[in-house]
């Protein structure tokens, strides 16, 4: 007699909540494009991507099928349209990459926990990202037939929080394009600072500017620096508006040096691996993170980086980076200058940085989390 096939090889149609790819994509819109994009890739497994409006042309992957609605709301949607259309599409697991899953599904769902800052730290975000999440997240997490943390520090924190899910979670952590390269074009550098900081030499920072990134204590600890000396290189503040961040632009514009921080906004997918590149130093002193992508994606590019202590940042960069507490910017201003100033912590930084990065890998990803809903397709959420 024959065994029957192994739930790690078994075809599955997989729905993913392709949320994070509706508006400018920072790192769970990166998420879920890339693991939409290595999942379809494996054989037997074919990958709809599910979203209350219109997925802009570019977001999703090529060859991946999208079902969209017309709804305002994604929470609403979620709860309500996002279950009906996974069982007219017969799909056999949801991939919550937006974390929160429906409350009522006749399907198994795997819900991917970025963080839980939403709950730890409401007054980090909007009210609206508190709204989505507080009500659900609880449910979610007690109905999944598994759970995706990014990181084990988000891994431990999730069991903490919730105690019964421990034996259901895997830690999956993200991948590294490979755009993100120490190899950079000739000329690419020069172009970068003319275009982004009146052609001067830049720290670069790469996050949406909200609360919990702690960019007001970025920009007082190279204020530090430039007291001693001006032509220290210069801050680029890259990323979205964000929320929340009146104090940082009320700092920023009473500053005596203004005119060495830039912020241009949301900079373009395709544009991102030449700032990283064309930088001085990467600095991410965030309060707290579930994996900190942009990091990986500095390391990659062999800028040498200086991070917070936070404790997935610490499991991200090992010994590749410098890492103070996200508090105390003396010592992050130390930091900073040690990574400016001297050529071999600089040159330990960036060759750490870059073979560390190297062991990430998206093709990596999509292979853990397509053996995650495979089992998970034996579940069944409880009624």
């Amino acid at each position: 007699m024959r065994a029957p096939p192994s739930p790690y090889n078994a075809a599955v149609k997989v729905g993913i909540d392709a949320r994070a790819l509706l508006s400018e994509r920072t790192g769970i819109g990166v998420y879920t494009q890339e693991i939409a994009r290595g999942l379809s890739a494996i054989p037997g497994i074919e990958v709809i991507l599910f979203a209350p409006k219109e997925i802009p042309p570019g977001a999703a992957p090529p060859g991946v099928r999208t079902r969209t609605d017309r709804h305002p709301f994604g929470t609403v949607w979620v709860q309500t349209l996002l279950p009906r259309r996974a069982a007219e599409e017969g799909v056999d697991v949801l991939l919550s990459a937006v974390t929160i899953a429906p409350a009522r599904l006749s399907i198994p769902s795997v819900p991917v926990v970025h963080d839980l800052t939403p709950l730890t730290h409401p007054e980090w975000h909007r009210r609206k990202t508190v709204v989505a999440f507080l009500p659900w997240i609880e449910k979610t997490i007690e109905r999944a037939a598994r759970v995706i943390a990014v990181s084990p520090a988000t891994a431990e924190e999730l069991a903490a929080r919730f105690p019964d899910v421990r034996d259901r979670i895997t830690v999956i952590p993200h991948g590294v394009d490979p755009r993100f390269s120490a190899e950079a074009p000739t000329g690419e550098a020069e172009a970068i600072r003319r275009e982004y900081t009146q052609g001067r030499p830049y720290v670069l920072s790469f996050a949406t500017l909200e609360p919990r990134k702690n960019l007001g204590a970025l920009v007082a600890a190279l204020e530090r620096l430039w007291r001693d000396d001006e032509n220290r290189p210069d801050l680029l503040l890259a990323g979205g508006a964000g929320w929340k961040s009146e104090t940082l632009a009320a700092a920023i514009a009473g500053s005596s040096y203004r005119r060495k921080i830039h912020r241009p906004g949301y900079v373009a997918a395709e544009a991102v691996p030449a700032l990283f590149r064309a930088a001085e130093a990467f600095c991410y002193p965030s309060h707290a993170e579930g994996f900190g992508l942009p990091v990986l994606e500095a390391m990659a590019c062999g800028t040498p980086a200086v991070i917070s202590t936070a404790p997935a940042l610490l499991e991200l960069a090992g010994d590749a980076a410098l890492s103070v507490p996200a508090e105390d910017v003396g010592r992050l201003a130390e930091a900073l200058s040690s990574v400016l100033d001297d050529p071999e912590i600089r040159r330990r930084c960036s060759e750490r940085g870059h073979a560390r990065a190297a062991l990430f890998r998206w093709s990596d990803a999509a292979r853990l989390t397509a053996e995650v809903l495979r089992a998970s397709c034996a579940a069944r959420p409880a009624a």
